[in-house]
């Protein structure tokens, strides 16, 4: 999990990724050999935090102050000189004991809680000792606290050093948080915008919107241009439908525009996706099942749910892998209206052709929100659970309780797939990724 992207730590370290799979003891040598001294995102200590409350509060102050500043790394068994340059080795002893105590400190000695991951770097030449390296997340949330006696203390970086926050240094953090999350609405409501253009409005459609806490870069030039077509072209966006591959990949302002439509045919057919340099990105599908009533209009339920699925992979995807995001991202979906629709009916195609609870119309529908790791959005059960924290309140809206085919555990409910097709394949790629199968039907 990489929960930061510091394009000047990342240097300081040879161009590691701050990440568990990556980081090594060779890259904490440079930071000694090149004499690195602490800054405002980099904070050295000689020995592991004690066990007194005095100690357990210095641990929770220390990373709740690198969050609430720009983030950085706090790395445990590294010595300073008097210039606070990082001077030598002083190995600790890692154990899971350890790394469980510190994690319990840090959650209950801060709040809210800031995005952090605890990396044990081992010595190769000596093991079961080496460094801990904290990297934490400049919070989307801040200021962070840290509870003292009867109240709280708002702790930052100043520097190398910590201070404490003002009263109208709390108020004025709290203002710039909610205009941070009025900031990301208005960023989802704008590439929603730009999609509308990418698709018909004579059915209903689902639109799937990612934007990261922090935005990442993906240059739109020529180089990226034609790597994003050769990673495309052809491609199926589905998990196990064979609706449609894709077609074109185009440009727009700022942006990658991928659909599957054919030559110069305006509008997508079945789906579309704008991938933005900045990690954000907007994706579109039709989760049509015919109708032929001029007022209603079907959705097939199981294509809702993977258009969800398939949507949130692809747009975490380019957002960890080309705009090199890190951190938190906010997710949205939404049910569009037809120019024409009054109402929309949810139907199955398993057997007979039933809808499922009421007809509903989804202009009354609001988005469906929430947010996640953007590391924790692979193929696997985090996805598939904020798939169905998605998904549930559509299917609310049209008078079922849960989504059937996927649960908020993680879990794929087998039956709730059609079995001529579709069934063996989500069970395929369920069982490959490492999600749980369960023939089990609702109540």
């Amino acid at each position: 999990m990489t929960v930061q992207r510091s394009p000047r730590l990342e240097a300081l370290l040879g161009g590691s990724l701050i990440d568990r799979d990556v980081l090594e003891y060779a890259h904490l040598q440079l930071l000694i050999d090149g004499q690195v001294p602490e800054a405002e995102d980099l904070d050295y200590k000689r020995d592991l935090y004690g066990n007194t409350d005095k100690d357990k509060r210095s641990l929770s102050t220390d990373v709740a102050a690198l969050a609430s500043t720009r983030g950085g790394l706090l790395i445990l068994g590294i010595d300073e000189d008097e210039q606070g340059r990082a001077k030598d080795f002083c190995d600790v002893a890692l154990s899971d004991a350890e790394f469980t105590r510190m994690l319990q400190i840090i959650a209950s000695g801060t709040a809210p809680l800031p995005t952090f991951e605890i990396i044990p770097v081992e010595n190769p030449a000596k093991p079961g000792f080496g460094c801990y390296v904290i990297s934490v997340a400049a919070g989307p949330r801040q200021p962070y606290a840290v509870p003292v006696s009867d109240g709280y203390r708002y702790p930052r970086r100043i520097g190398t050093t910590i201070g404490y926050l003002t009263e109208p240094e709390i108020e004025t953090a709290y203002h710039r948080r909610d205009v941070a999350r009025r900031d990301q609405r208005a960023r989802a409501d704008e590439i929603e915008q730009d999609v509308s253009y990418h698709i018909t409005h004579d059915y209903p459609w689902v639109l799937i919107s990612l934007v990261p806490d922090h935005p990442g870069e993906a240059p739109v030039n020529a180089t990226t241009f034609s790597h994003v077509r050769n990673s495309y072209m052809g491609a199926s966006p589905w998990l196990v439908s064979r609706m449609s591959n894709w077609q074109r990949v185009t440009l727009g302002q700022r942006r990658f525009v991928v659909d599957d439509q054919w030559g110069q045919v305006v509008g997508a057919r079945a789906a579309t996706a704008l991938l933005y340099d900045d990690g954000a990105g907007v994706f579109a599908a039709c989760p049509r099942f015919g109708g032929d009533e001029s007022s209603t209009y079907d959705l097939h339920d199981e294509l809702l749910v993977e258009s969800i699925l398939a949507g949130v992979l692809l747009l975490a995807e380019h957002a960890r892998e080309r705009a090199n995001v890190a951190g938190h991202v906010s997710l949205r979906a939404t049910l569009t209206p037809a120019d024409s629709a009054v109402q929309s009916r949810l139907l199955h195609p398993r057997g007979f052709r039933d809808a499922l609870g009421h007809p509903a119309s989804v202009t009354s529908f609001r988005p469906a929100t929430a947010a996640a790791l953007v590391d924790h959005l692979v193929a696997g059960p985090e996805l598939v659970s904020t798939a169905a924290l998605l998904s549930t309140e559509f299917f609310q809206g049209f008078g079922l309780a849960e989504t059937l085919q996927i649960s908020q555990a993680g879990e794929v409910r087998l039956p709730y797939w059609s079995n001529r097709g579709p069934q063996e394949e989500i069970r395929w790629w369920a069982e490959k990724h490492g999600i749980n199968v369960t023939d089990a039907a609702l109540r």
